[in-house]
């Protein structure tokens, strides 16, 4: 038996839908309790992905521009490179490791927010409006959104490994 909802093909004789938790009764006086949100269907059946995952994913597509990434990707992978910064410019203090490990994440940076930009169903040349400086806000909150729940121009949702 189809939901009338969401669609979701469900076991013959069952009372509500395993996937939203609707009623599947045509004469259902009142509605059911909805079930908790991470059984909803969409992005929630994505994991997040964890800190380690995010920066094996990163580097491994170092220069890799196509595909999505999920928020939590590109975030660990943001506060991965703040802190492999600041910890390099605590090792040395005149500056010269701290400019070599920024060269070396700059370009996967770029790559992580192009693929997040992806996500949200945008271009990752909008990146360029970081340099008119009011663009960062823009920037940042399309970096914080949630994803395309389906696939859009640049593909399939992220999957998260591990």
């Amino acid at each position: 038996m189809n939901c009338q909802k969401c669609g979701h093909e469900n076991q013959t004789g069952a009372k509500f839908c395993a996937a939203c938790g609707a009623s599947l009764d045509p004469f259902a006086a009142s509605p059911p309790v909805a079930p908790p949100a991470a059984s909803q269907p969409g992005r929630d059946e994505r994991p997040m992905m964890s800190f380690g995952d995010a920066i094996t994913t990163c580097l491994r597509k170092y220069a890799d521009f196509n595909g999505r990434a999920t928020r939590a990707e590109y975030w660990w992978f943001y506060l991965f490179t703040v802190l492999v910064g600041w910890g390099s410019g605590i090792v040395d203090g005149s500056g010269t490791l701290p400019l070599l490990v920024n060269l070396a994440l700059l370009l996967p940076t770029i790559a992580a927010a192009a693929r997040r930009l992806h996500d949200t169903g945008r271009s990752g040349w909008w990146q360029l409006i970081a340099f008119t400086v009011i663009g960062l806000i823009p920037l940042i909150w399309w970096l914080a959104s949630e994803g395309d729940d389906g696939a859009n121009a640049h593909g399939a949702p992220a999957a998260v490994t591990g």
